[in-house]
């Protein structure tokens, strides 16, 4: 188009330059990308012909120089670019007026994404989330029953009154070992034994069962005990 810059490696680096030393964007014509994709497609193409004709020419080397170049400023220019289109678009979405100046068209397209986001974002923020978590509904007046409402014949049941009291072993769950070797110390559900050979104690069945099982001890029967 008629007054547009031709896009080459002194385009892009006075780009460069003008995005990394302003905190304003530079004006660019919408087709500013594609034609710079265009540029580095034929510096590619240059830069094979001569690599297969001589990789170590000076000429080659310049154009892969140049082509190594030109990307990395592409990249930079870029990331520049998009910093600052996201602040502009944060504060358009806030409401306040910004002067925004030509563009790309890719990156119209992602100013004009970043603001319709960000609008919708302070809207949910704002208005409730969707994602959010809804408050649980409060229980139905059927469900809540106090002491004075209770309808006959129905029991109030405290929490503390639905645990369950822990059972106390009895002497019936228990049985007279004799200790035949030492066993390593262990745990029961309330304490650690330790048991030494020809030890003579009182021991839950279940245990007493297994020491009996493993060769470790033996049951001694008690006149008028049911084992």
């Amino acid at each position: 188009m008629p007054g547009e810059e031709e896009v080459n490696f002194e385009r892009v680096t006075k780009v460069y330059r003008e995005e990394s030393g302003k905190k304003t964007l530079v004006s660019l014509e919408a087709d500013f990308y594609d034609r710079l994709a265009a540029y580095i497609g034929r510096l590619e193409e240059s830069a094979n012909k001569e690599a297969q004709k001589d990789s170590n020419s000076p000429k080659a080397l310049l154009l892969q120089d140049e082509l190594r170049k030109v990307r990395k400023r592409r990249d930079q220019i870029f990331t520049y670019r998009e910093r600052k289109l996201a602040l502009l678009a944060s504060s358009r979405a806030s409401g306040t007026e910004v002067e925004v100046p030509n563009l790309p068209s890719q990156e119209r397209f992602l100013f004009d994404n970043m603001v319709a986001l960000l609008r919708k974002s302070r809207t949910d923020a704002f208005g409730g989330s969707p994602f959010g978590v809804e408050p649980a509904p409060p229980p139905a007046a059927s469900t809540v029953v106090t002491a004075k409402e209770k309808p006959a014949g129905m029991k109030v049941v405290r929490a503390e009154e639905t645990r369950r009291a822990p059972v106390a072993p009895t002497l019936k769950d228990h049985v007279l070992v004799h200790v035949l070797e030492d066993v390593p110390p262990f745990a029961g559900i309330d304490t650690t034994y330790r048991l030494k050979k020809e030890d003579v104690v009182t021991l839950p069945k279940t245990i007493a069962q297994i020491l009996v099982d493993r060769g470790k001890a033996r049951i001694v029967q008690m006149s008028g005990a049911n084992v």
